[in-house]
């Protein structure tokens, strides 16, 4: 896992290799009501990212396949793993 994103309608917590953070997104952006967000990443070079949204008496699923390459060399960071 690269990184994870909780927005809770406007309220984001982001949990990346450099520590959590915290951010307010304009509720404009959002088109649901809570969303999550798991990116991943593997040493070929690729990423992908699960998005799940809750709201309006529905949960969506995608995956987002579209994330650009990159070197892995450039881009060792990832969430802490036993």
């Amino acid at each position: 896992m690269r990184r994870v994103e909780v927005d809770r309608m406007g309220d984001v917590v982001e949990v990346a290799p450099d520590g959590v953070g915290f951010l307010d997104r304009p509720s404009s952006e959002m088109d649901m009501g809570s969303a999550v967000r798991i990116e991943f990443w593997c040493e070929s070079g690729h990423q992908f990212a699960w998005d799940l949204r809750f709201g309006r008496g529905a949960t969506s699923f995608e995956v987002d396949a579209g994330m650009t390459e990159f070197d892995p060399q450039d881009y060792m960071d990832e969430l802490p793993r036993l």
